[in-house]
């Protein structure tokens, strides 16, 4: 995924340099737009997929946590009886 993000980056700095040599203000706007396209939208997806990541693994973290915190409480009523 971070592949996909550094050949957006590529492919909107060359949309940013192309928008320097066409003619017309809407060409420019135009290739300008796309190449913040071509730069953001990749970095979006990859960070969307790393918190989504980090909140499963802090899921995951959490029910161990709490097995191991409810096996430390049976172990200590069984210690009481």
């Amino acid at each position: 995924m971070r592949v996909l993000v550094f050949i957006g980056v590529v492919l909107g700095w060359l949309c940013l340099l192309a928008s320097f040599f066409v003619g017309g203000a809407p060409q420019q706007a135009a290739l300008a737009a796309t190449a913040c396209a071509f730069a953001v939208l990749p970095y979006v997806a990859f960070r969307v997929s790393q918190l989504e990541d980090a909140a499963i693994q802090r899921k995951v973290f959490f029910e161990q946590s709490y097995k191991r915190l409810q096996e430390l409480v049976e172990a200590q009523q069984a210690k009481a009886e």
